[in-house]
């Protein structure tokens, strides 16, 4: 990032991510479209995208969001979902660029400032569902109780947190996970977890200006995905950040040599440093 422009809360990630969505949208062959996303990210965007650390960060960015949009429009298509809930939606645009049924309800929760931005830039365009959207945060526990009990209790319904989780604490993860799973429609949980390395990289680019801008990297539990299985959550679908990166082609030179030199073993580390999440209601929930 841009060491001239400071960050200004968490929300301006969301900027960085409009950005690479918007330069994989321009390549001649783009794991994904995104027509909004140069208009979304805006100049403070650009100015914020720059740097060489970047590469990396965009790689990891540009596999998210080809993956989630693949597991979304799944389990839209195979397992019945009525309502997608994406808490901490950002500048995401899937209801409008995604193949989606009409009747779907699509909810986005995040904070005031980003979301009257993105209406603010989506004011012409139509979205292919029926989308709603709802201004809090997140770690108020009242309020996003409130939220959860306003959904409907007869449509399955999808939790995304995409980029989210990472930034807040374990005692507000636990609080989330807790009360997902205490409303049966709530089905299945995708998420994106780190891991201590990408804390260290993260910290050394841009330590003090996420600190200042109250972005810090938090989340970050030992057993991985495992976490969740005390509270009600069954992780079906793991993937490496890392390993999606090589197999959709969006691997930077330095990780592909890095990952050609090393052994299993530190292999295996860097498997774990980035996860692309799949959680599905369990049984005991």
């Amino acid at each position: 990032m841009n060491a001239e422009v400071s960050l200004r809360d968490v929300s301006d990630t969301a900027l960085v991510a409009a950005v690479v969505r918007a330069r994989e949208s321009a390549r001649r062959r783009p794991l994904f479209r995104d027509p909004y996303a140069e208009a979304l990210a805006g100049e403070r965007g650009k100015r914020l995208a720059t740097g060489m650390q970047l590469r990396i960060i965009s790689s990891g960015v540009i596999a998210r969001t080809a993956v989630y949009d693949e597991l979304i429009t799944r389990l839209v298509r195979d397992e019945g979902i009525g309502c997608v809930l994406n808490l901490g939606a950002g500048l995401d645009t899937r209801p409008y660029r995604l193949d989606l049924p009409p009747d779907l309800r699509w909810v986005e929760a995040d904070l005031p400032g980003i979301l009257d931005h993105k209406e603010r830039v989506l004011a012409g365009a139509r979205p292919r569902c029926a989308l709603t959207r709802t201004r809090l945060d997140l770690s108020d526990p009242i309020a996003r109780r409130k939220l959860l009990d306003e959904l409907e209790p007869d449509r399955p319904t999808l939790v995304v947190c995409e980029g989210l989780i990472a930034y807040l604490t374990e005692e507000d993860v636990t609080g989330l996970a807790r009360d997902l799973a205490e409303r049966p429609q709530l089905r299945w949980w995708a998420l994106d977890m780190i891991g201590p390395l990408f804390v260290q990289v993260a910290k050394k680019i841009a330590g003090r200006r996420m600190e200042r801008a109250d972005a810090t990297l938090r989340f970050v539990p030992a057993e991985g995905a495992e976490f969740f299985r005390p509270l009600g959550w069954e992780p079906c679908d793991v993937r490496s950040s890392w390993v999606e990166r090589r197999r959709l082609r969006r691997e930077p030179p330095l990780m592909r040599l890095i990952w050609t030199f090393s052994p299993p073993r530190t292999r295996e580390f860097f498997r774990q440093q980035g996860m692309f999440v799949l959680l599905r209601r369990g049984e005991e929930a």
